[in-house]
């Protein structure tokens, strides 16, 4: 039966409605539908089609017809109708030799060869039709339009094949991001108000400040008379709204390129290849799309397309005469394997001798950007010719021969961004040197300035920052023969040059010293003097030298690093930048080390006490070990003997004295610890199905699961006793299974393994499979864990990659984080903490990476844990949390087992960044929003903070909320970034907030909010440039209080209140803070305080007579009475302090700058401000923080409530340098004679923690 046909019939069976409502009912028009029910102009995506079968369909079964057709056999309908073909039917006229571009670019010549997204274009052009004919209502002069996709979605090519389909608009004039900044084609025909198309505009991130600056103005100003449309990856989303005119861009004429149907896929596949006069093989499109579906995950599908049109150009090669057929696909690899084969060919193409060159010649097409995102990045000829020898051309010809490589005249490029990640070998390249990459682009740079500035020595690096330089060039030409040019290795010879030329007049100051010496008794105060300048110079070398080992070891021994702190700290107490360092050790992981193994730690088990810990090595033991109060914190207790070959896994029985072990020996063992030094084995069990790679008891201890090598996990039933006896041998895996983890609430078993796919099960004696095998993972699954919940599930495996999945609906689970974020190298274990709030997932390059993951979809790094160093040098195979959170173990491939202290001063808050901290007056709550848009409410009980609840807020664009809590911590108001509105949350009970009210205003871009000390009073903006307060005696029901006030003339961006609540300040981007007298019904200000830069934020102090203003200077004011009209008077002021955010204890105020430093100040009862105190960071996070973000107020002066780093925690920094001593002292070992000889070589101090 023909499509027409059946909807005929259908159309009777629904009871005959009438073609308007049918029309209705469909969304297009009663024509189109007549013309569907004849078998005419069926649409191209049965998704149009669909809601119409949909609707008629339900109508018949209604009408009690039994053999109604279901939607899948509508669909084969459709797909007959579309696809018909007689057999004999000749083949049409070859148009284009070459129907698939590849991973290249479809440009405005193969307009005819652009297929499936006609919909897409149409959206586009009618967008920038719009932008063209009149201007936005946000952005008055801007003509901006955003087009936006993931890598790979396919953005360039409708950029320009599809535009140029469209004849609506004339031919676009291209523009690019190069290393040099905007470069333009000039006008086609004349025509001077053509389209500018700028795309992958992301490079304009991999610029230098300055010259990225003037781009983007360059850019804002273009628009602001031609529609400029800029294509742009979603992942650096962030990074554009940061500037207001891509913002609103990005909000009002925004574009985005999303996943393919099933159907447009089926265009772009089958199409093509009808236009070059050929055929394609029955069932090979769906064939294609079935593995593109494969080989992706729901979250990255859109994203996959290079890879289909990659395989589709490797088909077409392979084609049989002009069929391209399912063999010929096959011989490409598929859509899994198709590009990583072709770079690995061409890879194998390469000579040996060559191969360091071809790999520096990739890895300087790559640019590592924000957040560790790789870019490709064009290379110019020039370039290439200067920097790397004449064999050069071999590599690139090779490559470029794969098509994986553009060569021009001017330039060499990646042909596209997949090939940084499809092709796993250099996607490991860059993993693997990240921090050498980002190290040699910011050398390329400071090289270039130095050439532009006629190679001015002032330009030159010195100290720690040449020291760490000529390290990182050491590890280059080792590793990357050709990748430093010229220009950048006489860069950093010159700085080598300079710094001898200073050690030299060094030697030659001495030299004068002893001659002056020797003429002492002539001139002996001159003697004198010499002396003492001469002691102080050597003093400040060593200071220098001491302080330049700290600053290598931040991340590669952040241990080592805090005891030499200490040392600098004895040895200059009065030094602040050390000072600022040891605080900030207070809030950093830090460990010491337990030694005993001779073979590599694969894993890490704590009893349900945490009072005991077992470690499996390769050499053959397990060892136990009791926790103790001093350092290294754990003591042997006993070792195990009696394996065959390395020990594998090993687990503690959740409620017995029982431990379980299995072995490369292909056994299973039990041993009884009721005396855990003198354990007893109970009993061996041979399996012979190869290694066991682990052994786990399930969550209630009745069951244990042991995986294999051959695939196969074996379930035994526990007896009280320990003896095993077998129930059970599953089969899923179709290779050897690696890795298994139960769920604590017993409901199911996660396995994984060499197949790529991970499992779940039932549980008990004989489990079950649930659903499915989840896929989607680059590598063999080689850990998974669950979270406490049990709602979540962590995988990770021998690439760089982890990932979070939910398992809340097992037969269906969702992906939650496909990436964790800075994931380096491959990985044997991953353990969620406690309390789930954090995974930790032990490295092979050396590290022990920890997320946080209090907002599972949207996980952030946290730290990444070393104590070698070198990263690389020694492997991390496992890591485990104790039962208390408090501790982190990892085993190193050196048989060390490090264990890691963990702060209570940091605490997870949120999946995102902190950009706003309030606390009640009382000190009870703390409430935080960030860019997750949540409210999170924790309950203060003195150094206990404990997370009560997460509540949604407003969500908007870029959001960066506010939040402030009212006097007695019952209520809290919270106002986005973007304007408009403020909501009021009933916090009374922290566990489960409500909404109370919601605040209509008239803001745009202002978001200030602000309890009074006292009473039910808020302020928050009304305008950009007035302020509303409101009487929130009822929550449910605010009112306002009198009229605006008034006088800002620009943004405002903060309030404050005076402890009595008696006066209002308020601090505006036109320079000046504004104070109003809240007793009267005076709207207008009553004093106006003026600075010479946009005030960010004002506070009062205890007695509400100082003011401290924090703009680009820092300055305390007295205020006059409030019943009188006198000025304020300057008091103190700190200049070029870039002051943003400020919160009052007793006796001091902390500063959070704009340069990311918290500082702290006392604040003299006479308005003055001393004692400059700073908290510095030790272990730095693997990002950056933005601003500190602070309470208005804090409960006491030696401690400072923060947050605003993208680890979302919220810190406890102290003041207090004797309790980060402490800190150090319990959480690190003391120096070796070695290392005090490395870095201490003229210090007499020998006790650091004396």
């Amino acid at each position: 039966m023909d499509f027409g046909e059946a909807l005929a019939r259908l159309f009777v069976q629904a009871g005959r409605p009438t073609l308007r409502a049918s029309a209705a009912r469909a969304k297009v028009s009663a024509q189109r539908i007549s013309d569907w029910r004849n078998g005419r102009h069926l649409p191209r995506d049965f998704a149009t089609v669909e809601p119409l079968l949909v609707w008629l369909t339900s109508r018949a079964v209604a009408a009690g017809v039994a053999d109604a057709l279901t939607i899948p056999q509508w669909r084969e309908l459709w797909h007959r109708h579309l696809n018909q073909e007689a057999p004999e039917t000749p083949a049409p006229p070859a148009r284009h030799a070459r129907p698939y571009a590849g991973l290249a670019t479809l440009t405005a010549a193969d307009s005819e060869l652009y297929f499936g997204r006609d919909d897409l274009v149409g959206i586009l052009v009618d967008t920038i039709i719009t932008a063209g004919s009149g201007p936005s209502m946000l952005s008055p002069s801007s003509r901006l339009v955003v087009v936006t996709g993931v890598s790979g979605s396919g953005k360039s090519s409708l950029l320009r094949a599809g535009l140029a389909r469209d004849p609506r608009i004339s031919t676009p004039r291209l523009a690019e991001v190069t290393p040099d900044g905007l470069t333009i084609a000039p006008p086609v025909d004349g025509e001077t108000d053509a389209v500018i198309v700028i795309d992958q505009f992301e490079n304009v991130f991999s610029l230098a400040d300055e010259l990225r600056s003037a781009t983007m103005r360059e850019v804002e100003e273009l628009a602001a008379d031609t529609v400029v449309v800029v294509g742009v990856r979603a992942d650096f989303f962030s990074q554009c709204v940061e500037h207001p005119f891509l913002a609103d861009a990005w909000q009002n004429r925004c574009v985005i390129v999303s996943e393919m149907t099933r159907t447009q896929l089926r265009e772009v596949i089958t199409a093509p290849v009808r236009l070059a006069g050929g055929r394609i093989e029955a069932g090979l499109a769906d064939v294609m799309i079935t593995d593109l579906y494969e080989a992706s995950t729901v979250g990255d599908r859109a994203g996959r397309l290079p890879l289909l049109a990659h395989v589709l150009q490797a088909t077409w090669a392979r084609r049989s005469g002009n069929r391209m057929t399912l063999s010929g696909y096959r011989a490409t690899g598929g859509i899994a394997r198709a590009v990583a084969d072709t770079a690995e060919a061409a890879w194998e193409a390469i000579a040996p001798e060559h191969r360091d060159l071809a790999r520096a010649v990739l890895l300087s097409l790559v640019h590592v950007g924000p957040a560790g995102i790789a870019l490709r990045v064009p290379l110019s000829t020039s370039t290439v010719s200067s920097r790397f020898p004449p064999e050069v051309s071999t590599v690139i010809d090779e490559f470029a021969q794969a098509r994986l490589l553009t060569v021009s005249a001017e330039s060499v490029m990646l042909v596209h961004d997949v090939v940084l990640t499809a092709w796993p070998r250099l996607a490991a390249w860059i993993a693997d040197d990240s921090d050498t990459h980002v190290w040699w682009q910011q050398l390329d740079a400071d090289t270039q300035s130095w050439v532009d500035n006629g190679r001015s020595r002032s330009f030159l690096y010195t100290g720690s920052r040449l020291d760490d330089a000529k390290r990182h060039r050491e590890a280059l030409r080792s590793n990357y023969v050709h990748l430093l040019s010229r220009d950048n290795d006489e860069f950093l010879d010159s700085a080598v040059a300079a710094q001898r030329r200073r050690r030299l007049l060094q030697v030659g100051a001495v030299s004068v010293i002893a001659v002056l010496a020797i003429a002492a008794s002539i001139t002996a105060v001159i003697g004198f003097r010499q002396a003492h300048d001469l002691r102080q110079q050597r003093n400040a070398a060593e200071r220098a030298a001491l302080l330049s080992h700290i600053d290598s070891m931040e991340y590669s021994n952040p241990s080592l690093a805090a005891r030499l702190l200490l040392v600098a700290h004895q040895l200059y107490p009065d030094d602040p930048t050390v000072a600022g360092r040891l605080r900030g050790a207070a809030t950093s992981p830090l460990a010491t080390q337990i030694t005993g193994h001779t073979g590599p730690v694969y894993d890490l088990a704590f009893d349900r006490s945490g009072r005991y810990l077992a470690s499996a090595s390769g050499d053959r033991t397990v060892r136990v070990w009791e926790s103790t109060d001093s350092t290294p914190r754990y003591r042997a207790v006993a070792t195990l003997h009696g394996f065959g070959n390395y020990v594998t896994s090993t687990g503690f029985h959740p409620t017995r004295p029982l431990l379980a072990t299995s072995s490369g020996d292909g056994s299973v063992r039990i041993w009884d610890l009721s005396d855990p030094a003198r354990p007893v084995l109970r009993v061996t069990v041979p399996l012979r199905r190869g290694t066991v790679y682990m052994a786990r008891f399930s969550a209630d201890g009745r069951t244990l699961a042991a995986s294999s090598d051959d695939g196969s996990i074996t379930v035994f039933a526990v007896s009280p006793t320990g003896t095993l006896r077998e129930t059970a041998v599953i089969r899923g895996h179709r290779a050897a299974a690696r890795t298994l983890s139960f769920s604590p609430d017993g409901r199911l078993l996660a396995s994984g393994g060499d197949d790529r796919v991970v499992r779940l099960w039932t549980t008990g004696e004989r489990p079950a499979p649930v659903g499915g095998p989840i896929t989607g993972f680059p590598s063999i699954t080689h850990a998974v864990a669950f979270s406490p919940d049990s709602r979540s599930l962590a995988v990770t495996g021998d690439s760089p990659n982890a990932q979070l999945w939910d398992v809340t609906q097992p037969l269906s689970p969702r992906p939650l984080s496909t990436a964790l974020p800075t994931a380096t190298a491959g990985s044997w274990s991953v353990a969620f903490d406690p309390t789930g709030s954090q995974v930790a997932s032990a490295r092979a390059d050396g590290t022990v990476r920890v997320w946080n993951t209090t907002n599972r979809s949207s996980p952030t790094a946290q730290w990444a844990l070393q104590t070698a160093s070198e990263q690389g040098s020694v492997r991390t195979f496992s890591a485990a949390f104790d039962p208390t959170g408090d501790r982190l173990v990892s085993g190193r491939s050196d048989g060390t087992i490090d264990v890691w202290s963990l702060p209570d001063r940091s605490v997870p808050d949120r999946g995102g960044t902190i950009s706003g901290v309030a606390t009640d007056p009382a000190q009870r709550i703390l409430a935080t929003v960030g860019s997750d848009t949540t409210l999170n409410v924790w309950t203060l009980d003195g150094a206990e903070m404990s997370l009560r609840s997460r509540t949604p807020v407003q969500r908007r664009v870029n959001d960066h909320p506010r939040v402030s809590v009212n006097e007695r911590g019952t209520l809290a108001a919270t106002a986005n970034n973007n304007g408009g509105l403020v909501e009021l949350w009933d916090i009374g009970n922290p566990d489960a907030p409500r909404a109370a009210a919601r605040l209509p205003v008239a803001t745009r871009y202002s978001f200030p909010v602000g309890f009074a000390p006292t009473g039910n009073v808020l302020a928050t903006g009304d305008t950009d440039t007035t302020i509303a307060l409101w009487d929130t005696s009822d929550p449910t029901s605010p009112t306002r209080i009198g009229a605006p006030l008034r006088g800002p003339a620009d943004l405002i961006r903060s309030v404050a209140f005076s402890p009595d609540g008696t006066r209002l300040a308020v601090t505006s981007d036109d320079k000046r803070v504004y104070l109003y007298d809240l007793t009267t019904r005076d709207t207008n200000p009553v004093t106006v305080i003026a600075d010479d830069a946009p005030v960010t934020q004002a506070a009062f102090d205890d007695d509400g007579e100082v003011l401290v203003v924090a703009a680009r200077d820092l300055s305390t004011w007295r205020l006059p009475a409030t019943d009188t009209d006198g000025e304020a008077e300057l008091i103190d002021r700190h200049e070029d302090m870039y002051a943003n955010t400020l919160s009052m204890s007793p006796n001091r105020i902390a500063v959070g700058t704009a340069t990311h430093e918290l500082i702290s100040f006392a604040l003299a009862d006479d308005g003055t401000l001393s004692d400059r105190q700073s908290v510095g960071s030790l272990l730095n996070s693997t990002d950056t923080t933005t601003t500190w973000q602070v309470p208005v107020r804090l409960p006491a002066d030696d401690e400072i409530i923060a947050g605003g780093d993208t680890t979302g925690n919220v810190y406890v920094h102290t003041l207090a340098v004797p309790e980060a001593r402490e800190w150090v002292c319990d959480s690190t070992t003391p120096m070796t004679e070695a290392q005090r000889e490395t870095y201490l070589p003229h210090a007499d101090i020998r006790g650091d923690c004396d």
